[in-house]
C-alpha cells in the first residue's frame, strides 16, 4: 500500500490549533500517547474543525458527549490486568459518545501502531474504524477494524496499523462511549516516554508542563539494556549530544514544540553525538485552547462574560470588525459573536474560541405583515454555465434584497432561487421570478405572549418537488410542500391539490400562539428532497374586538361552533369568528 504521508512530514512539529482545521492539520502520532476524554469533557467537547489532544486527533463532526460506566486502568481487574502498566491514568468515566457514524474524530498512525480503545462493555456495539470521512450517519470507505462485541473483550477494542495512513474512528451498530484512547507507536530502542501534562493557571501565568522517562535500550543481539541519556530543545531544533540534558519538567508558557533525544549512556555523565539512539526520538506538542465566553442577553441588552481572570471581551456583530466590550445595547436584531484575549504575562497571548448568539431585538407582531423579495436580477451564471456537465444555461439572482422591517423580522443569510420565464412560467407566481430560498435563509418574528396569529406561506408551484431515488429524475405528480418553522413541519402532501379552505396547494396556512412571556418563531431550513422557494409570509394577528360578543354567542348556538384558537373547523359563514375571553375576536 502507498504511504499517504512521508517521514518528513512525520517529522514535522505541531505548529498549533486552529479552528475548522482539516485532516491536513493534523500531527502525525508516529509515538506512544494516551487520551483521556475526560480532559477534553469536562470542559464542553472539542467542536466540529477543532485540534484536540495535543494536535493528533480532529473533531470531524461536532462529536456529542454523555456517560456509559467508566474504566479504571489502576484496577488488575479490568481485562484481566492488560492495561495495568497505564496504572498512572487512573479512573475516567465513559464520556466520548460515538454515536452510530456521526460523531467522528480523525487522525493519522504509522505502520505497526497499535490503537488501543476501551469504553463501555456492550454485546451488539463497539467501535469502527475506516479510511474515508463519515457521510450523513454512515462511516464510508473499507472498514479497517471493528468490533460490535465489546462484552466479550471487557470494554476493550485493539487495532494495529498495517501502513502509514489517515483513519476515521466511529461506532458500528449504535452510540458507543468511550473512556480512553490509547496509541501504541513501534518506537526505536531507548525511545524516551513523553507526556505534556494538563493546562493549568498558577500564579497569574497559565503552563503545562513536559515530562521525559528515559528508556534503557537494547542492541540487536543483545539481551542486556543499555541505559540512556536524554538532550532536549524546545524552540523545535533537533536536540544533538550538546544540548540541555532533561532532568526535570519543563514548563512552557506558550504553544511550543519540545523535542528529545536519546544517547547511549556509557557511565561518563556526557554523551557525544557519536552515542545517539537511532530513531530514538520524541516530541512534546505544547498547544493551549481557550473556552469560549458566554454571551448573556436580556432584551437588547447584550453582555460577555469569561470563565477566565484578566481577559480582554470581543464582540461582533453580523461578522462586522470585533470591538473591544463587555456590554452593548443592541438597537436592532443580530448574530453577536464574542471571543476573549489571555495576556500570558510577557510570553504570548492567547485568543479563546469564539462562540456566536442570536440576539432577537423585535416587536411583536400586531397587525398584518408581509416579507416577500423586493428587488432581485435575474443574470446568465457564466461559471457554472461553463462546467455545466448537462449542457444547461444556469442562472443566478444579483442584487437580492427582501422587503421587510427590521423590527418585524430578523433575516439571516438571504438565499434567493429563481423560476424562469421561458422554462418554469407554469410554476411562477404572479410572474415572479426571483422568489426566497429557503437553503440557508432563516428568518425570524415575534408573538406576543398569549397572542395569536395565522401564517399564510405562498411558495413557487414546484417548491420541494419528489425525487425519484433510482434514477435521480424529478417526479412531476405528488409534489409535497413543506415549511419548517422552528422546528415543527407545516404543509401539504400534494401541491397540485386544492387545501380544504379553497387555497391553492402551494398556499400553507397555519396558526401560532405565542407562550408566557412572548415567542420567538423561526423559519428554518425544510429537510425533505428539493427546494423551498418561497413567495411571500403573510402574518395576520387575532385582534380582541369587545364589541358584538352576544352577535356570536347567538351564531355559535345557532350553527354551530366557530372557528376557535385552535384553528378547529367551522360553518364558513362564521369563518374567522373566535370566542376568546368572553370577547368576540375578529381577523383584521
Amino acid at each position: 500500500m502507498k504511504k499517504i504521508f512521508t517521514l518528513a512530514l512525520a517529522l514535522l512539529g505541531f505548529a498549533g490549533v486552529a479552528s475548522a482545521a482539516t485532516v491536513d492539520d493534523i500531527a502525525v502520532c508516529k509515538h506512544s500517547y494516551v487520551l483521556k476524554f475526560g480532559d477534553y469533557i469536562n470542559g464542553g467537547k472539542p467542536g466540529k474543525g477543532n485540534l484536540f489532544g495535543d494536535g493528533y486527533f480532529l473533531d470531524v463532526t461536532g462529536g456529542s458527549v454523555g456517560t456509559k460506566g467508566s474504566v479504571d486502568l489502576a484496577d488488575e481487574t479490568f481485562c484481566d490486568g492488560k492495561y495495568i502498566k497505564y496504572a498512572e491514568y487512573g479512573k475516567n468515566s465513559s464520556t466520548w459518545r460515538l454515536k452510530n457514524g456521526q460523531d467522528v474524530i480523525a487522525m493519522k498512525v504509522t505502520a505497526g501502531s497499535k490503537i488501543i480503545i476501551l469504553g463501555e462493555k456492550h454485546a451488539s456495539r463497539g467501535p469502527q474504524i475506516t479510511d474515508k470521512a463519515p457521510s450523513g450517519n454512515k462511516m464510508q470507505g473499507t472498514v479497517l477494524g471493528t468490533s460490535k462485541n465489546t462484552q466479550e473483550t471487557g470494554g476493550a477494542f485493539e487495532w494495529t496499523a498495517d501502513d502509514d495512513r489517515l483513519i476515521y474512528i466511529g461506532s458500528d451498530g449504535g452510540d458507543y462511549y468511550v473512556s480512553y484512547l490509547i496509541v501504541e507507536a513501534k518506537e526505536a530502542p531507548g525511545t524516551p516516554t513523553v507526556k505534556v501534562g494538563p493546562q493549568t493557571y498558577e500564579d497569574g501565568l497559565w503552563f503545562r508542563e513536559v515530562t521525559c522517562k528515559a528508556n534503557p535500550a537494547v542492541e540487536e543481539g543483545l539481551e542486556e539494556a543499555i541505559p540512556t541519556i536524554v538532550t532536549y530543545t524546545v524552540d523545535g531544533s533537533t536536540p544533538t549530544a550538546a544540548s540541555a540534558q532533561y532532568t526535570e519538567p519543563i514548563k512552557c508558557y506558550q504553544d511550543q514544540t519540545v523535542k528529545f533525544q536519546a544517547f547511549y549512556d556509557w557511565g561518563m555523565g556526557t554523551v557525544t553525538d557519536d552515542d545517539i539512539c537511532p530513531g530514538a526520538d520524541n516530541e512534546g506538542n505544547v498547544s493551549f485552547q481557550f473556552n469560549a465566553p458566554a454571551i448573556n442577553v436580556d432584551g437588547a441588552h447584550v453582555s460577555i462574560v469569561s470563565e477566565y481572570e484578566e481577559v480582554k471581551n470581543y464582540i461582533s456583530l453580523n461578522g462586522s470588525d470585533a470591538e473591544e466590550a463587555n456590554e452593548m445595547d443592541l438597537t436592532e436584531s443580530a448574530t453577536v459573536s464574542a471571543y476573549s484575549v489571555i495576556e500570558n504575562g510577557d510570553y504570548c497571548t492567547f485568543t479563546t474560541k469564539s462562540t456566536a448568539k442570536d440576539v432577537y431585538v423585535l416587536d411583536p407582531i400586531k397587525s398584518e405583515k408581509i416579507i416577500t423579495v423586493k428587488s432581485g436580477d435575474v443574470v446568465v451564471d457564466e461559471e457554472a454555465t461553463a462546467t455545466n456537465t448537462q449542457g444547461e444555461t444556469v442562472y443566478k439572482v444579483v442584487n437580492g434584497a427582501i422587503d421587510y422591517d427590521k423590527k418585524d423580522f430578523f433575516v439571516k443569510n438571504p438565499e434567493f432561487g429563481i423560476v424562469k420565464t421561458e422554462t418554469d412560467a407554469a410554476y411562477q407566481i404572479d410572474g415572479k421570478e426571483v422568489y426566497i430560498k429557503m437553503n440557508s435563509t432563516n428568518i425570524s418574528f415575534k408573538v406576543a405572549g398569549y397572542d395569536s396569529v395565522t401564517v399564510v406561506v405562498t411558495c413557487s408551484k414546484n417548491s420541494c418537488k419528489t425525487f425519484n431515488a433510482a434514477n435521480d429524475e424529478t417526479v412531476t405528480t405528488d409534489r409535497k410542500c413543506f415549511v419548517n418553522v422552528s422546528g415543527k413541519t407545516y404543509g401539504t402532501e400534494d401541491i397540485t391539490a386544492t387545501n380544504e379552505d379553497g387555497t391553492p396547494g402551494n398556499v400553507i396556512t397555519f396558526g401560532l400562539k405565542g407562550e408566557e412571556g412572548g415567542s420567538i418563531f423561526t423559519f428554518q431550513k425544510y429537510s425533505g428532497t428539493g427546494n423551498i422557494l418561497i413567495s411571500s409570509i403573510k402574518i395576520t394577528p387575532y385582534i380582541d374586538d369587545p364589541t358584538g360578543i352576544n352577535e356570536v354567542k347567538a351564531a355559535a348556538a345557532q350553527n354551530g361552533a366557530v372557528y376557535n384558537m385552535a384553528g378547529q373547523k367551522v360553518n364558513a359563514a362564521f369563518k374567522g369568528l373566535v370566542i376568546k375571553n368572553g370577547k368576540k375576536v375578529v381577523m383584521k
